[in-house]
């Protein structure tokens, strides 16, 4: 599908503003307790296309779209995603950006960045400044697997959107895409809470 390259990166922009507004300023914590990073926090999230879960037009979706992990607590993000197909992603985000060591691992291997043209779908946090892309399955597998950490720092809601326009209509940010409540399936919210202040 063609994109007209400015009106993706200002439907794109205007996205990303929109989710910044939402949440407090945060300050990632550069480390954590020997502790935190021996016993990390897992979140599985599996991404299905939409033949997988009789989505529209083949829509694809994030389960669970929802999730959460303690303050200045280290995540293990583990992935498994089913779609084989790219979708065009805006600026650098086809860059692997605020996970620890600056990387992931994609069936095992380190990576730090994607030709941009070979990527399916991005897991970005623009208020935490992370960015985990996924990129498509290859024939040779059920589903690819893609591992990242990330150090929390303070407590908060920060939303997450895919940022590659795997959606509907000629821009590819309708459908699976859109951000409002019920219409959309690439988006969602990761909490991160203050330990202390749950277990009360």
């Amino acid at each position: 599908m063609k994109l007209n390259k400015l009106a993706l990166t200002a439907l794109a922009s205007g996205m990303l503003i929109g989710m910044t507004s939402m949440a407090s300023a945060h300050v990632t914590s550069k480390k954590v307790s020997p502790l935190a990073a021996k016993y990390p926090t897992i979140i599985t999230l599996t991404l299905y296309h939409g033949p997988q879960n009789n989505a529209p037009d083949g829509y694809p979706n994030i389960t669970p779209a929802y999730f959460s992990a303690p303050a200045n607590s280290q995540v293990e993000f583990i992935i498994h995603s089913y779609d084989d197909g790219p979708a065009p992603v805006v600026g650098d985000d086809y860059k692997v950006k605020g996970t620890v060591g600056g990387y992931e691992l994609v069936d095992g291997k380190k990576v730090t960045a994607f030709n941009k043209n070979n990527v399916a779908h991005t897991i970005t946090m623009p208020q935490l400044n992370l960015n985990i892309p996924l990129p498509p399955k290859t024939a040779n597998e059920p589903y690819v697997t893609v591992k990242a950490f990330y150090n929390t720092g303070n407590a908060g809601q920060y939303n997450w959107q895919c940022m590659a326009a795997c959606g509907s209509g000629k821009s590819g940010w309708g459908g699976a895409m859109s951000p409002a409540p019920g219409k959309g399936w690439m988006y969602g919210t990761f909490t991160v809470y203050n330990l202390k202040s749950y277990q009360r």
